[in-house]
């Protein structure tokens, strides 16, 4: 007698019921833990500002135009920090901007650097809400 005609007299299941359990058991399992996967990845970018850096201008040496674009809810203002940085990629020129409520979100934005010397490039940092008080 192998295993497998162990466990058919055991459960009262035939090897293929058994099998055919198992796949099913599996396949709930690996459902179950899709839809946790999922609902993880949905909740921890819910409530988050994102961002694109879309190019920026060097006007002079002392200051980069940084354009980009802010994906947020609309009704909530935000805070970002602008960075400037040279040719040794070293910062050069750090802003900090608020961007007001608005009626729609993807919202561009433009704002000036001012730097301590040239740079090359200029993006977003960061992007976050602001705390409103209460």
């Amino acid at each position: 007698m192998t295993h497998g005609d162990d466990l058919a007299v055991i459960t009262g299941l035939s090897t293929q019921q058994n099998t055919r359990r198992w796949w099913v058991i599996g396949g709930l399992g690996v459902a179950l833990m899709t839809a946790v996967a999922i609902w993880f990845g949905v909740a921890s970018g819910a409530g988050k500002v994102e961002w694109g850096n879309a190019g920026f201008d060097v006007v002079s040496d002392k200051q980069v135009d940084v354009r980009f674009d802010i994906y947020r809810d609309p009704s909530r203002a935000v805070e970002c920090v602008i960075e400037a940085q040279d040719k040794s990629h070293f910062v050069v020129g750090r802003t900090t901007t608020v961007v007001e409520p608005s009626d729609a979100s993807p919202s561009r934005q433009i704002a000036s650097v001012q730097t301590a010397g040239p740079a090359v490039t200029g993006y977003v940092e960061r992007c976050e809400y602001i705390a409103t008080p209460g």
